[in-house]
């Protein structure tokens, strides 16, 4: 069974390299190219699917498969979690491909082959899937790491004639080999390791490290997997500037996929790194540590996302801050494990089934708002939010489409952001008084969900309601074609299955920490008393995690869409039945009798206050600016 699922890998591999050669071959007819580089995704694709549902389902193998290269030794290991990363990385890469048909056929883009970009693709693919199954830091983490890294270099400065692209891409390629140089000093100073030395193997030699050398080298690991997740300060570096300068559906893969091998590599190194022998003091700072960097990761760059301009600047300073809650989940989890109290370590599980569900949550909302972000700069020209407006009548399936990515990313009830945001600040405010420092971060985190808010309103009116177009593109504007609507339509309707039917994720996520061999929590998940709590009572009114019973309300989404309609339905008949009139009149324009771009309020102006209040925050953008 372990052969099958390590030969379904490798064949998924070959098949991407494969397309790698092959599709390169037929550049010159940009949609057959695009075609064929979709169907080499989609075999793939498939391939990767069932490997990741064969394991998932419990077939999955215990122990690493040892791949030789010559005299070279590569571990590979698939277990649950590795499995979930698998999948996502699948399903993100075959949509993306597949939206790239017409994506790449916009006029700004046709006078560049699509032969690199064709090839680069492929491998950027690959090197993501090695990352998430090689079990090494070393040599087979090298292959992995090079070929993600330099492929999506190449992607990111596809539009090499613009020098602040190519700018933009050499500071990511240089910071992400800083990234990597970091993970690997870490690995060559763990005693007794060597090249092609697996993970529980690399743990044993921490446990005889001596304390000081530890931290240094837990260091290296956060801060190398931090670079890739865009952690405070280190994400403000490059992952503005990469994201916004990539093509659309490369942008939708860096934010979507590629920055969550960071999240991989960090729970990996938190959760099954940490010796028996290492001190529970010195093993729990981890997690606070970590912690604290990502309530600042939260805050920060969710404020400088609203004070952006730019569309896919701003929302890739708000991956800077959506990835803080993942890493705010991450500490808390780590720190609460780690506690010896059955309360904290009751929450520590809440708080990772929050971290994979938004994970899973935010590959998939944030892919799609960057797509919807493309689809609209191949429709209008522009990605300036100054310059945009009233695309609603105009291109209402997108507009759809972002309007749902849009209020889940917020967090809205009943939609998929709410349900994993809310098991992470719950886990912290929950801790009460044996936390304090967890409660007051679940606090920030509470305030700033309010600010994601404000900013997918700034974001998703200045674009599809405000007014503007009609004023800086006259005529011309219409909606994008199928190609690039049905792989969007699809992210949506994940996005809505994930938010309605919480309890079917829920129960994933504890198979998987349950079936992961060698992790500090697998006990707490593999306890059959805590995933009938879990599963069932989270499509319920609540349910109950501590052995004293601790009650944490949850949200039926289902069912709060129901009371919200027949609220409404209420609302419309009392209105008729109380006989109201309707009466039309032209809308009051605060004097200005005619609308026209010199009195349009417009994205710059839009909580103006609050962004100059903010200032130190950084990432700040003159109003003058135009991109």
């Amino acid at each position: 069974m372990a052969l099958t699922i390590y030969q379904g890998l490798f064949a998924g591999l070959l098949l991407l390299l494969a397309a790698a050669v092959i599709t390169p071959l037929f550049a010159g007819r940009r949609k057959l190219a695009g075609a064929l580089n979709f169907a080499f995704c989609l075999a793939a694709g498939v391939v990767f699917a069932l490997v990741s549902v064969e394991v998932l389902s419990g077939g999955g193998p215990s122990d690493p498969f040892v791949l030789q290269l010559g005299g070279l030794s590569i571990p590979f290991l698939i277990d649950g979690f590795s499995a979930l990363f698998l999948g996502l990385i699948a399903l993100m890469s075959t949509l993306t491909a597949f939206y790239c048909i017409g994506y790449m056929e916009m006029e700004h883009y046709r006078h560049y082959g699509l032969r690199g970009f064709l090839f680069n693709y492929q491998i950027f693919v690959a090197g993501m899937v090695g990352i998430v199954t090689v079990d090494d830091l070393t040599i087979g983490f090298t292959i992995a790491w090079q070929m993600m890294t330099v492929a999506s270099y190449f992607l990111i400065r596809f539009d090499h004639q613009d020098q602040a692209i190519t700018r933009s891409a050499t500071k990511y390629l240089l910071l992400m080999e800083l990234a990597w140089l970091a993970v690997i000093a870490a690995a060559v100073l763990i005693p007794h390791a060597g090249l092609g030395t697996p993970l529980h193997a690399l743990t044993e030699g921490l446990g005889s490290a001596e304390p000081g050398l530890r931290a240094l080298i837990y260091g290296l690991l956060l801060f190398g997997f931090g670079m890739k997740v865009g952690m405070f300060p280190l994400g403000q570096l490059w992952l503005p500037d990469a994201h916004s300068s990539a093509p659309s559906p490369i942008s939708a893969m860096l934010s979507g996929v590629m920055i969550k091998t960071g999240v991989y590599g960090i729970v990996r190194t938190l959760f099954w790194m940490v010796p028996p022998e290492m001190p529970g003091a010195q093993a729990r700072q981890l997690g606070l540590i970590l912690a604290c960097f990502g309530v600042v990761t939260l805050f920060i760059g969710t404020v400088q996302a609203l004070k952006q301009n730019d569309a896919k600047r701003l929302l890739a300073y708000s991956s800077i801050g959506q990835m803080g809650y993942i890493l705010l989940g991450i500490g808390t989890a780590h720190w609460f494990m780690l506690s010896g109290n059955p309360l904290l370590q009751s929450l520590a599980v809440l708080a990772l089934i929050g971290v994979l569900y938004h994970t899973t949550n935010h590959a998939l909302f944030k892919g799609l708002l960057f797509l919807s972000t493309g689809s609209v700069q191949y429709a209008t020209g522009t990605k300036d939010l100054d310059q945009l407006g009233g695309l609603l009548k105009l291109m209402p399936i997108t507009a759809l489409v972002a309007a749902i990515a849009c209020v889940s990313i917020a967090g809205i009830p009943a939609f998929s952001g709410f349900a994993s945001k809310w098991a992470i600040i719950a886990s912290g405010l929950l801790g009460g008084k044996t936390a304090g420092i967890i409660v007051l971060f679940g606090v920030i985190a509470l305030m700033t969900s309010t600010i994601t808010l404000a900013l997918t309103v700034k974001f998703y009116g200045m674009i599809f309601t405000a007014s503007g177009i009609e004023w800086s593109r006259k005529g011309g504007v219409r909606e994008v074609g199928v190609l690039m609507l049905l792989p969007m339509s699809l992210i949506g309707a994940l996005c809505l299955v994930q938010g309605f039917f919480p309890g079917f994720f829920i129960e994933l996520f504890i198979r998987i920490f349950a079936m992961s061999e060698g992790s500090l929590v697998q006990a707490l998940f593999a306890d059959p008393a805590t995933a009938v709590s879990l599963t069932q009572s989270w499509a319920g009114v609540g349910f109950r995690l501590a052995p004293d019973g601790l009650p944490v309300a949850v949200v039926m989404p289902l069912a709060l869409l129901a009371m919200l309609g027949v609220a409404g339905l209420f609302a419309a008949w009392l209105r008729r039945a109380g006989g109201a009139e309707q009466r039309q009149a032209p809308v009051w324009l605060c004097g200005y009798q005619t609308s026209n771009s010199a009195n349009s309020y417009t994205s710059s102006h839009i909580f103006a206050a609050f962004k100059k209040f903010m200032w130190w925050t950084g990432g700040n953008v003159p109003r003058a600016t135009k991109v």
